[in-house]
């Protein structure tokens, strides 16, 4: 009786034990597959990205005198981002819910300035100062939040020291002996160095 109770408790001991690590196998594989998963995405999504990032250049965060678009062209560029989204690499899958967001509210914006004035009439040929503080700044959000998602918004998690510089900063104002104090180095008896017996 006692052989077969031992028996018993080795059988189901053993298969416990199986149980167990079929189970942590399993949850292991798991996160392996969805950790790969995460990377085939995330690396796919910098060169959608990247793509994006680069047509932005068409609404900067300040046009340049003389180069600000009229309300046709801002139709043109609502035109390559909707390109972008819908294109054969169909970048707009690999936006976020968030950089989605942002990419909308920039369509949106590009695609009303571009079609009507400020008081519902006809376009005109110029943007009004709100219209493009609007535009630019929704481009501008775009922009912050692509890099939030891929992660170069964000200091590097390696601490790393600052090399210290080979030459004085020219914006420094120089040395100075004026109120200076120096410190007295002390032997190994507590004497003052450098000054001998009694020297100051």
């Amino acid at each position: 009786m006692t052989v077969l109770i031992g028996l018993l408790g080795a059988a189901f001991g053993g298969l416990a034990g199986a149980a167990a690590g079929f189970l942590t196998n399993r949850a292991n594989m798991l996160m392996q597959l969805r950790h790969s998963y995460d990377v085939s995405v995330r690396d796919r999504r910098l060169e959608h990205y990247a793509t994006l990032f680069h047509l932005t250049e068409r609404v900067p965060r300040r046009w340049r005198p003389g180069e600000e678009p009229d309300r046709a062209q801002l139709l043109l560029f609502a035109t390559t981002f909707h390109a972008w989204y819908f294109g054969e690499k169909a970048g707009g899958m690999f936006l976020t819910p968030a950089a989605k967001a942002c990419y909308l509210a920039l369509q949106d914006a590009l695609v009303a300035a571009g079609s009507q004035d400020l008081n519902g009439g006809p376009p005109g040929p110029h943007l009004a100062d709100e219209e493009s503080r609007m535009i630019r700044h929704l481009a501008s959000e775009l922009r912050h939040q692509l890099a939030e998602d891929v992660g170069t918004a964000h200091p590097s998690h390696l601490r790393w020291e600052r090399v210290d510089p080979t030459i004085e900063d020219p914006r420094a104002a120089p040395p100075t002996t004026r109120g200076r104090h120096f410190r007295l180095v002390r032997d190994v008896y507590g004497r003052r160095s450098g000054g001998g017996a009694g020297g100051r």
